[in-house]
């Protein structure tokens, strides 16, 4: 058991895994419970070379969030991992695995054994979502959760929306497409945030989407409270350039000054779709 959480590992595959349980948070709001590791490889990676983090022999780290965690997870990258529980409306549990093989042998021929990618392939399917992770939601009473629809969904809030784009002409990126809506009061007088940016590369045909929540710029409140503050701050008089979609575009273009410059002001932005 892991912070009252029953993890098994199968009695044939004890002696060949080194498990960690003593791991350092990520922040506040992503705790790792557990990780594994292929023993043969972390001691030859000890070998080799001593006293150097590669990750050898990593398999997957078991991780839990809470609300603010999960809404981070959700607005950053998230190859290499997998959110496969939910306990509850606002626990999480997460598996991130390497996104390269970190199998390692003191020789080439060792390396390439039969015997070693069998085990190798034998202990990679048991540390995955549909087989440790599956078991992990069985034995704990966890509900499968799986966050696709929150990436796959047009839209987050109801109410109407308004896409604003942003041209970089002549960039690889060569345009922004912010996604906004009003998350707590609709219509007049309500609160306008980005819920999504898709950045496009025209030239290749290909677009990069993210979600957006509040945990993404470092605020330390779910997106449920934190535009709930933000709705009775506006009703009050504060903020009213976020009562726009423009003015709420220019705020968040100006958290990621990086990607949208310095100088970028609400008159970059154009309207390319409207849908109520």
């Amino acid at each position: 058991s892991v912070e009252g959480l029953e993890i098994p590992v199968p009695a044939e595959y004890a002696e060949l895994l080194v498990v960690e349980t003593e791991l350092e948070p990520w922040d506040e709001h992503s705790e790792p419970l557990i990780a594994f590791a292929e023993k043969e490889s972390v001691e030859a990676g000890e070998r080799l070379h001593s006293g150097e983090d590669w990750g050898d022999g990593e398999l997957c780290t078991i991780m839990r969030l809470d609300r603010i965690g999960f809404e981070g997870w959700v607005s950053g990258e998230s190859v290499g991992t997998h959110l496969f529980a939910r306990d509850g409306e606002d626990i999480y549990y997460l598996m991130a695995q390497p996104t390269d093989v970190r199998l390692i042998r003191d020789t080439q021929e060792a390396y390439s054994a039969e015997e070693t990618t069998k085990q190798w392939a034998m202990l990679n399917e048991w540390a995955s979502p549909e087989r440790l992770g599956a078991d992990v939601i069985a034995r704990n009473g966890l509900s499968a959760y799986d966050a696709n629809e929150l990436f796959t969904a047009d839209y987050l809030y109801g109410g109407e929306h308004v896409e604003l784009a942003c041209r970089f002409p002549g960039e690889p990126m060569d345009m922004a497409i912010l996604s906004l809506s009003q998350p707590v009061k609709k219509g007049e007088g309500g609160v306008w945030c980005v819920e999504r940016v898709r950045y496009v590369y025209s030239a290749y045909d290909w677009t990069d989407a993210y979600r957006v929540f509040p945990a993404a710029f470092g605020i330390d409140q779910t997106a449920a409270d934190y535009y709930a503050r933000l709705q009775k701050a506006c009703d009050a008089g504060e903020h009213p350039e976020l009562l726009t979609p423009r003015g709420a575009a220019l705020d968040y273009a100006k958290r990621v000054t990086w990607i949208f410059g310095e100088d970028v002001s609400a008159s970059d932005f154009e309207i390319v779709e409207a849908v109520g």
